[in-house]
């Protein structure tokens, strides 16, 4: 007995979403914009661009796209949350191009997949040790003048976050690889926490979201930006690489860029000397 023309048209649709699945998504990169505000930042820090590159998993077609470049080029700070490299993918082409990233304007935060036996390993890249945030805390000029203050946490699995409490007068950032450090105990001094790792489930599904969410935190709040109960900001990316399984369903990979700026039909910025 031959097989019913539905099963034909259910085993074409699947096999077109593993191809879709595996051949296409994991390459189609998208641009997101998020803009973040928060009552107690001053009005001269409105417009300090942020930019994330997160779960790079050894992948480097982004950095090869104008756009890319140009966010790159722009930003006040180029944050790097986790994961570089891929036991599958040669290391040094995606360190021949974190080379080329501003060393002043570029911060990186370790990820699970950065260590060796629990041992940081990220050979052969050496940045600078400014470019190195694990568990320190630095108060952060940019180019443009802006300042904030600026912390970061070695993966929450390898360690502790150690920081101290961060200063006042300027926003408070936390860059971290696992979404999870915004309920880390005094994570609450940071009113934006950045963050990758979940890679937005890989495989979502359309009105259920993540299958698979990476994080003690609810399906809702592992991809994109959450708007927390007491007024902080959570932007998780869905990063750029994937995992061992190369697949990516309903989570395509993504750079994300955070603008400070604040509520439409607030008050304008005050002069300095105003």
């Amino acid at each position: 007995m031959g097989l019913s023309p539905w099963t034909w048209v259910a085993a074409l649709a699947a096999g077109a979403t593993a191809a879709y699945g595996f051949l296409v998504e994991p390459f189609w990169i998208r641009m997101v914009d998020y803009t973040v505000w928060h009552p107690d930042w001053p009005a001269d820090v409105a417009g300090f661009t942020l930019v994330q590159l997160s779960d790079l998993h050894g992948r480097v077609q982004a950095f090869g796209r104008a756009d890319v470049q140009r966010w790159l080029a722009e930003a006040d700070l180029i944050a790097i949350t986790g994961d570089l490299y891929s036991p599958t993918r040669p290391r040094a082409q995606l360190v021949a191009w974190l080379d080329r990233l501003p060393a002043g304007r570029t911060r990186f935060v370790s990820g699970n997949h950065d260590y060796r036996r629990r041992v940081l390993d990220i050979r052969p890249w050496e940045p600078p040790d400014e470019v190195r945030l694990d568990n320190r805390v630095e108060c952060y000029t940019s180019p443009t003048g802006r300042r904030i203050w600026l912390t970061g946490v070695a993966d929450l699995g390898r360690g502790r976050p150690r920081w101290p409490s961060v200063g006042m007068g300027a926003p408070a950032v936390l860059l971290s690889h696992r979404p999870d450090a915004i309920l880390a105990s005094g994570a609450d001094c940071c009113q934006l926490v950045v963050a990758g790792h979940t890679h937005g489930g890989q495989v979502a599904l359309p009105g259920l979201g993540p299958i698979l969410r990476h994080s003690r935190l609810p399906r809702g709040k592992t991809a994109g930006r959450v708007l927390w109960p007491d007024g902080r900001t959570l932007v998780v990316s869905r990063g750029l690489g994937t995992s061992e399984l190369p697949v990516r369903l309903f989570a395509r990979p993504e750079v994300v860029r955070v603008v400070f700026a604040p509520p439409a039909g607030s008050d304008p910025p005050v002069p300095p000397n105003g």
